[in-house]
């Protein structure tokens, strides 16, 4: 939901009634509700990997042989 649409919204119910904005706030809300609940916006995608893409990413883990510490340099 993009800000600029919300204070288009609220100023189109200040302008509209002889109130405060912060009175034309509180009337806003009531009626934004409405007026997201019949619009519809794209749906996010998710950001989570699937299980699929997990199960590969831990077999390429297992893949990889593990990396030896190098001794000390003795002083």
């Amino acid at each position: 939901m993009p800000a600029s649409s919300w204070i288009a919204h609220v100023k189109s119910v200040y302008s509209k009634g002889g109130m405060s904005y912060k009175e034309a706030l509180k009337a806003a809300a009531k009626t934004w509700k409405k007026q997201k609940a019949g619009a519809s916006a794209p749906a996010k995608k998710s950001k989570r990997k699937s299980k699929k893409v997990e199960e590969e990413v831990e077999d390429e883990k297992v893949d990889k042989p593990k990396r030896r510490r190098k001794r000390a340099r003795p002083t």
